[in-house]
């Protein structure tokens, strides 16, 4: 059947496919019998063996004046006539159903088309009125009594069953009724609906364009069921903040809210990325011309897309990403029943073919995709953040990028090696987790181990670019660091200032600003703005996370354009430390913002296995993705694969644990730490092959993490953080807290006699137990500890 073209023409209050509903429609026959067919037809699909009934239940609808100007128009009214009065073209089954649900046709053979050409215009509108006026009766709808846009599209949402997920995720809605003057609005878990008339959804867009086009979500109204029916409309839409409305005046403002939205979705994998990718390519392909995306339609594309890519999936994987794509504001779900809704953590295949018509993209972000610069705007936003290319139509990457983050520690790892530099595996994939996690570590050990060199050579062989800034002792201020205004009102940049808006200018390359001997002033003074704004950080258009300015009470004129510098997502900020006499030891302000790492691990023995190799760095640069963060805090965090449910829990009930020691002297952990560990585990299980030692023996990112975290904030000699000591080293030790001194004495009695080894591998923290044996010890001795050497 499909080998004879057709057209149809669809009134989407009736219907929005072929496969749906009835609708006018144009069959040209190139065998015999040659000709057009016109007529008035039901979808063989939807009646499916009950074609001839609906095609003779529509014909009764009609009206008396209906029919006869069909049959003054030349059309036959075959659904209440004899088979012989039909015209049957195709010889398949397919193409007799179809035939069977004609209500009214007209066929015209090649000569009788020449001849009546002039009046074929006039038959077919008639046609179209009569069609369009039984539509009227049958789906009564905010049009017919003068309704605005607005109210359309929320019958069309209505018509269709659309749900609504709150800005926060936790709350759904749907339109229940729509009336002449507007519509009411349901929530699933509440008996209260909302009522929205157009003309205060009118007046709040104005208002909204008069603001300049954003606003706070909560100003449009007074309730979220009310923020969601308005941000749903044709002209505005959620930005990427989930706090802010904005106007969208055309398609060009539709697109870049559209991309924003994109770049600021949180993904762990490819899955929706590659969905709205191939919704993208089909619209400019012409394969997919109704907003209407269903799950079969996507099986097929989505296994074969990852499969280029090297990923084996099932229908597993596009159900999780058909489902969670509809908490990112551009993705709404069609239900069957909207009170039957999909399960947020694991959505399965099964319930959306059982619960989900079909997906459809938000009307503004579909009315853009239309134009074909708009798609290619969004498919070069998709392809810029989520490596590998998704789009076959464009070259692929170029070889040296094809290659996972795993692979890529890996060789940067050997890389390391062949330059000869002595670091253990699991040093470096520190470091890199913690980078990604947050733009903020801290390099501390003895000297001449490298602290410097690490983020040079990690620079250097990834693509990135390292700007080393000395810090002075006689740094007070953060004049040097971000700048100051001069004696002729002129604002004077600072040396991190300038490094920042040099990886600013270039978001496609990460950026290390290397703040050597960062303790030889306090950092306090000369970094607090820094060390505020890191807290502050949020999802940045073109990915990753982004600060607010570092200057944000600076309005005079002269700090111009430098008034509005961020820390940008592809800058990594690492201060190296000495802990000796010269320094200033540093604030919980500053170790509970950043990760230290510790390298102090010497080993003067020399063998062939690390001598440098003669082998040349690979020297392959990065994707930027690969230096980003799902996430700043374990809130943001919008997918939870169940791999993640156990580092998580392993996490927090050791926390928690640590906490009931760390009370004693009041240097308890808090929310901020407690999330920063987890996503360091998270982070790590992308490079879990990496946490080694050059031996090969497993090295517990959980124990690293508690080692960056923890430990450093303990220091004194009070009786309060012995008793902490002692607590923590049973913990670490043995998975419960000590409770007297003796316990703690046998167990670094034998680290020494183990010759006091960085690791206590029978330990269940082996280096958090080993670094506590050190701490412990130089209590009993001095009196005094602290985590630094």
């Amino acid at each position: 059947w499909a080998a004879i073209p057709w057209l149809a023409i669809f009134d989407t209050r009736e219907t929005t496919s072929p496969q749906s509903g009835s609708y006018p429609c144009l069959h040209f026959s190139a065998e015999s019998p040659i000709g057009l067919r016109i007529g008035w037809g039901v979808s063989v699909t939807q009646y499916q063996g009950q074609a001839h009934a609906q095609a003779q239940a529509i014909s009764q609808q009609l009206t008396g004046d209906e029919h006869t100007a069909l049959q003054q128009a030349g059309f036959v009214e075959v659904a209440n006539n004899p088979p012989a009065d039909r015209v049957t073209l195709g010889a398949s089954s397919l193409a007799k159903r179809y035939s069977q649900g004609m209500l009214y046709e007209r066929f015209l053979t090649p000569e009788q088309l020449l001849e009546l050409a002039p009046d074929l215009a006039g038959d077919l509108r008639t046609l179209l009125t009569v069609y369009q006026a039984w539509v009227d009766r049958s789906h009564p709808s905010p049009a017919d009594h003068g309704g605005t846009p607005f109210l359309q599209l929320m019958q069309q949402y209505a018509d269709e069953r659309v749900v609504f997920q709150s800005p926060q995720r936790d709350a759904r809605y749907f339109v229940s009724q729509v009336n002449a003057t507007g519509c009411t609005i349901e929530r699933l878990d509440s008996d209260k609906p909302e009522r929205i008339t157009a003309a205060a959804y009118e007046a709040r867009r104005d208002w909204l364009r008069q603001q300049g086009g954003t606003a706070r979500r909560e100003a449009l109204d007074n309730t979220v069921a009310k923020h969601m029916a308005y941000l749903q409309a044709a002209d505005l839409c959620l930005a990427s903040d989930r706090r802010t409305a904005s106007y969208l005046p055309d398609t060009a403002a539709a697109c870049q809210a559209f991309v924003q939205l994109l770049l600021a979705m949180q993904t762990i994998t490819l899955y929706k990325p590659v969905i709205v990718a191939l919704v993208v390519e089909a619209i400019r392909d012409g394969e997919l011309t109704q907003n209407r995306i269903e799950f079969p339609w996507l099986l097929d594309r989505f296994i074969a897309r990852l499969h280029t890519f090297g990923q084996s999936v099932e229908e597993q994987q596009l159900a999780e990403g058909f489902a969670r794509l509809a908490g990112d504001g551009f993705w709404l779900l069609a239900h069957h029943d909207p009170r039957h809704t999909l399960s947020r953590e694991k959505p399965i295949p099964t319930q959306i073919r059982a619960r989900i018509s079909h997906a459809r993209l938000h009307a503004a972000f579909w009315n853009a995709l239309q134009q074909p610069q708009h798609q290619q705007d969004v498919l070069d936003a998709l392809q810029q953040k989520w490596w590998p290319d998704m789009n076959p139509s464009h070259s692929p990457l170029p070889p040296t990028l094809e290659f996972a983050l795993a692979d890529a520690v890996e060789t940067l790892i050997d890389d390391i090696a062949a330059l000869g530099f002595v670091y253990q595996p699991w040093q470096v994939a520190t470091y890199i987790t913690a980078l990604r996690t947050k733009p903020f570590v801290i390099l501390a050990g003895v000297s001449g181990t490298g602290k410097s060199k690490l983020p040079q050579l990690v620079a250097q062989l990834t693509g990135g670019h390292c700007t080393r800034l000395a810090v002075r002792p006689d740094w007070t201020d953060s004049s040097e660091t971000l700048g100051y205004l001069d004696i002729k009102d002129r604002f004077q940049p600072g040396l991190f200032a300038k490094a920042a808006a040099e990886a600013s200018a270039d978001r496609t390359r990460h950026y290390v600003t290397l703040i050597d001997e960062m303790n030889l002033a306090r950092v306090e003074h000369y970094f607090a703005e820094v060390l505020s704004t890191l807290e502050d950080r949020e999802p940045d258009p073109n990915g990753g996370f982004a600060t607010r300015p570092l200057f944000p009470r600076q309005s005079h004129d002269a700090y111009g354009a430098w008034a509005q510098l961020t820390i940008p997502p592809n800058l990594g900020i690492v201060g190296t430390v000495n802990m000796d006499e010269s320094s200033h030891g540093f604030s919980r302000k500053v170790l509970d913002r950043a990760f230290t790492l510790e390298l102090s691990e010497v080993d003067l023995s020399w063998s062939a296995a690390r001598n440098p190799t003669s082998d040349t760095p690979t020297n392959r640069p990065w994707p930027i993705r690969f230096w980003h963060c799902p996430a700043t805090r374990l809130a943001e965090i919008t997918e939870s694969p169940a791999a993640w449910h156990g580092p998580a829990e392993r996490a927090t009930a050791l926390l928690q644990q640590l906490n009931d020691c760390l009370i004693r002297c009041q240097l308890q952990v808090g929310y901020r730490t407690r999330d920063e560990v987890i996503l360091f585990l998270l982070n790590a299980t992308e490079v879990a092959d990496a946490f080694r030692t050059r031996e090969g023996a497993r090295v517990d990112p959980l124990d690293v993490a508690i080692l960056m975290k923890v430990l450093p904030r303990l220091v004194g000699g009070s009786n309060a953080l012995r008793s902490t000591l002692v607590g923590l080293m049973g913990i670490a030790q043995r998975g419960q807290p000590l409770t007297n001194e003796e316990d703690a004495d046998s167990i670094v009695a034998a680290w020494e006699r183990g010759q006091r080894p960085d690791a206590c591998e029978d330990a269940r923290l082996p280096r958090t137990t080993a670094r506590l044996c050190l701490m412990w010890e130089r209590l009993q001795t001095e009196g005094y500890t602290a985590f630094w050497l």
